[in-house]
This record gives C-alpha cells, sequence and structure tokens, in this order.
C-alpha cells in the first residue's frame, strides 16, 4: 500500500452506521481493512477516531466555467468537494461554434462573470475535447458535464426568438448525440435565460428523445420558479415522463413571499411521479438567497441581440420606462427583483468592470448615489456592460429544510464565482459545511451519515458515477479526512469566501491536496 488511513470513523457514503477500520490507497484506488491491524503501507497517517467520508459530489455546479482559476477550484476544494457535476441551466463550455468568441464569451459571462475559455474555441467544440482540454490543464476536480441547451441553440442559431427549422433542429440533435456518446451526461435546459428561454416544449421534446436513445438524463432549470412555480416544474416532469428519460430537477426552490410554502405540493407532485415511474433526483442549497445575472429580470426579448440589445434598451427612454413598467408586477416571466420584494432584497455581488456598487443592496447603491432604484439598476448594468451577479432574498427556510430532507433530494451548491477579493453568496464555498450543520446540529433531522450520503453516495448512483461517492474496495481514492465535531460553515453573506472548518485532509486519487496551494 502507498498510504493507509489508520483507525478511522468510516462513513463509506451509503447511508448505513459508520464503523471503524482503516483504509489504503493504492494506485488512485481504495481497500478497506475492518480488523484493528495495520496493514503495511510506505505512509501511515494515524486518524485517532477522526472521520473518513467519500469527496463530496456537487450535484449541482457552473464549476465547468472556472477551471482555469485557483480560487474558483479552491471555493470547491476547501469544502470537500471532489467531484462536480456541471453544464447546468443550459449553460455549457460545449458545442462552441457557430458564433465568433466574444458572443460565446458574452454569453457564458451570464452566468460566470469572468469565464476560463481557451485562446482556441475548437477545443470545446463537443464533449471529447472539452475532457481533452480539462486534461491538459491538470484541475483536480473530477468534472462530469451535461450539454447546455443554451449553448447548443447559440451554436446552431445563435440569439434568434423562434422556433429552429427542420435543419437546425437535426443539428442539434446530432452534435447532442455525438456528446453523450463522447460522455457528456446528458442536456440541461435554463429557461429563463436567453437563448434557451426561446425553445417551446416540442423542440426541447425531440431533444430529450435523444437523451432516451442514448441513455442520457435530463436537468431542469425550470421556465418560472416564482408564481407559477408549480405548473412550470410539472411540465418538466411531464416532459421527462413522455421521453421516458431521467429528471433532475434543479435546486428546487419557491420565490417570492406569496408562493412560499408551494415546495410541499411539489414535492407530493414529485413523489406521484416516481411512484408512477419517472427517475428522479432533486438539488438543492441550504441557503434562503439564491444567485444568478443582475440581468435576469429584464424581459427576455430584450436578450434576443445578446448584451448589446439590453444596453440599447435600458439607454432607450421609451424601452426603459416599458422595463420598469414590466419589472415592477407580477409578469410572465421569472422577475427575480419582484421575488425579492424589490431591489432592497437584491445584494450586488460581483461586477466585472465598474464595482461601486458591490457589497450593497441596489436599494443602498441608489441612496448613495441619489438615484431611484430602477435607475440605479439601470446605471449598474450600463457600467458592467449588462452583465454581473445578484443575490437574490427570496426564499423560506422552512421551505428549504424540507426539499433537502426528501429522500430525493441531493447537495448543490448553484456556485458562481468572480475573482479574489470579490464577495461571492456564501454557497460556493460554504454548502457542505452549511448543509451538515443545519440538519445534523442545528434541526437534528438527519443522522451525520444520512447527511454524508446526500453528498456522496446518493449522487454518484444516480448519475452513474460508478467508481465516485462510496469508500469501498475498488472505488476511487477521494476522500476527506474530516473531525466532523468542528464541521463547519464560515462563509456569510457579507464574507461569503470565508473557509469551511474541521477538513483536515482531502485526498483526490490517492494524492492529498494541499489546499493552501490551490487558494
Amino acid at each position: 500500500m502507498e498510504l493507509i488511513i489508520h483507525n478511522c470513523t468510516i462513513y463509506d457514503g451509503t447511508g448505513t452506521p459508520p464503523f471503524v477500520g482503516s483504509v489504503g490507497f493504492e494506485n488512485g484506488k481504495m481497500r478497506v481493512f475492518r480488523s484493528a491491524e495495520t496493514p503495511q503501507a510506505k505512509q501511515i497517517i494515524e486518524a485517532d477516531g477522526l472521520a473518513l467520508v467519500p469527496g463530496f459530489i456537487d450535484a449541482h455546479s457552473h464549476g465547468d466555467l472556472n477551471m482555469l482559476s485557483a480560487y474558483a477550484t479552491a471555493s470547491k476544494l476547501s469544502q470537500g468537494i471532489t467531484t462536480q457535476i456541471a453544464g447546468q441551466c443550459g449553460v455549457s463550455l460545449f458545442p462552441a461554434g457557430g458564433v465568433g468568441g466574444t458572443q460565446f464569451s458574452r454569453f457564458v459571462s451570464g452566468i460566470a462573470p469572468y469565464p476560463d475559455l481557451p485562446d482556441d474555441l475548437t477545443k470545446l467544440l463537443s464533449a471529447s475535447s472539452f475532457s481533452r482540454w480539462l486534461e491538459e490543464i491538470q484541475n483536480p476536480i473530477h468534472t462530469r458535464c451535461f450539454v447546455g441547451h443554451g449553448t447548443l441553440r447559440l451554436w446552431a442559431m445563435g440569439y434568434e426568438n423562434r422556433k429552429p427549422d427542420a435543419g437546425e433542429l437535426e443539428n442539434m440533435k446530432q452534435i447532442l448525440r455525438r456528446c453523450i456518446r463522447e460522455g457528456a451526461l446528458g442536456l440541461s435546459t435554463g429557461q429563463v435565460y436567453a437563448p434557451s428561454c426561446y425553445a417551446q416544449n416540442d423542440e426541447i421534446l425531440a431533444l430529450l428523445r435523444v437523451l432516451h436513445e442514448e441513455g442520457g438524463i435530463y436537468a431542469n432549470h425550470p421556465r418560472n420558479e416564482g408564481n407559477t412555480v408549480i405548473e412550470a416544474r410539472v411540465e418538466s416532469m411531464r416532459l421527462a415522463q413522455e421521453a421516458d428519460v431521467p429528471l433532475c430537477v434543479s435546486h428546487l426552490k419557491a420565490a417570492g413571499r406569496q408562493n412560499w410554502g408551494k415546495p410541499h405540493e411539489m414535492l407530493a407532485g414529485l413523489d406521484r411521479a416516481v411512484e408512477k415511474g419517472l427517475r428522479a433526483m432533486i438539488d438543492c442549497y441550504p441557503y434562503t438567497a439564491g444567485c444568478t445575472s443582475l440581468n435576469v429580470s429584464i424581459p427576455p426579448r430584450y436578450f434576443a441581440k445578446g448584451m448589446r440589445g439590453i444596453i440599447e434598451a435600458l439607454e432607450n427612454p421609451q424601452e426603459r420606462e416599458s422595463i420598469r413598467e414590466e419589472m415592477s408586477r407580477i409578469s410572465d416571466y421569472d422577475n427575480y427583483v419582484f421575488n425579492s420584494g424589490g431591489f432592497s432584497g437584491v445584494y450586488v455581488s460581483s461586477c466585472p468592470i465598474d464595482h461601486r456598487a458591490e457589497g450593497m443592496m441596489i436599494s443602498e447603491y441608489a441612496e448613495q448615489t441619489g438615484m431611484d432604484p430602477f435607475d440605479a439598476f439601470c446605471d449598474i448594468l450600463i457600467r458592467n456592460n449588462g452583465l454581473g451577479l445578484g443575490i437574490y432574498f427570496h426564499m423560506s427556510e422552512s421551505d428549504v429544510v424540507e426539499i433537502l430532507t426528501q429522500p430525493l433530494c441531493v447537495l448543490g451548491t448553484d456556485g458562481l464565482i468572480g475573482r479574489p477579493g470579490e464577495n461571492p453568496h456564501p454557497r460556493a464555498f460554504g454548502s457542505t459545511a452549511r448543509a451538515y450543520d443545519l440538519l445534523v446540529r442545528q434541526k437534528k433531522l438527519l443522522s451525520p451519515e444520512a447527511m454524508i450520503h446526500k453528498m456522496s453516495g446518493q449522487a454518484a448512483s444516480f448519475l452513474g458515477l460508478s467508481q465516485k461517492g462510496r469508500i469501498a474496495d475498488g472505488m476511487d481514492a477521494d476522500a476527506l479526512l474530516i473531525d466532523l465535531e468542528q464541521f463547519r460553515d464560515t462563509a456569510t453573506y457579507q464574507s461569503g469566501a470565508a473557509r469551511t472548518q474541521g477538513i483536515l485532509k482531502t485526498f483526490i486519487g490517492g494524492r492529498e491536496i494541499a489546499l493552501e496551494q490551490e487558494i
């Protein structure tokens, strides 16, 4: 054996009670010893009863957009994440093509303010070329991706707000099929983001039938998470059932005080669908605020010309007043600002160009600058070419707890991150420990082994990651040595990059990762 971790309390990721033993690493794989004897090894780490758990799986990550950033990598490793499931919400780094590099960069910037793209975009033409690029950059985190429907549509027809013609749809189907055969997990939709929001259900269904043929999975960020969230989730379940594909229910929530309590009905509906044969997994993060682009509350029709169209509309007095009126009421699109109670519920997390509003609610920035809150919002977007991240306070803790404790639910960070020095949503650095502290320690709703199962083996089983998520003979040697008594998050909304406590050692493929080198 190359390494033995001796006398550890092993939480094997299956949800069964822990046991004391030793775990050896050799050639990147594990071997479990249940006896009290110390096997021979080149290196022995005496655990003294500390917990050894599988490396955590981020079931909903946008980390594929920042694979070159040591800061972004640290946000995962510092909370024990060794595997991430990316390409979520309709945005993936492949297939890139059909549009210029500037337009593609602007597209992914809607999710990641500073996306990491190779100089040569041909490295992102397909799932296999993306995998080769990952091997080149040698990021330690194991990354699996969905094909983003927005990326796929951008590749086939740009930002066109129309149905694809027969040739465009066939092209999307063929590149989706190719990507799945090359290792992509399936298709993700982000139906509040352009251009994915322009797709009608017959287009989505045609692509889901490809998933059925190729054994892929459907991950869905629905059309609405506010006033019509129940209807939107029913729609995604119906499409998955009609195509007969497994469904990942992305970041389940109900946004807006008027919608609190609706997750109870959604979960009941999902249980009924599972009883009828739907394979489903939910992901959720343990916070009452979400995070996405600052421009997301602008009516979708303005995105047809990309960011340029948004800026032109905001600078046009007539269009600007039309946007003001639509954003001030319940709309037929997912209006994040309205669901956060207005601009006093929207915190400016990061901006790519002009940083003056960072760290303030938009209402605070408006007061500081002497502007009307809507005009302050427009000012922030114009100064940042339509980009930037906002934190939206729009959820109920009781809803979040009910979702997280549902048996189908696993943990996803949904983390979005800027540059060092900018303040991210605390979920980017603290989700795993926050979930453990909330559900095991504070609420006492889950046992330690049940929570660890949600963060490892459960997601691995659903997603077909046969070598991840468990401590067992022959599994990939991805593991964490943790003091569970000290396992706590310290990240807050004011200090979103504060590090998790209690993780003593992190191993990926049997190699110890020195976190201080990654941060």
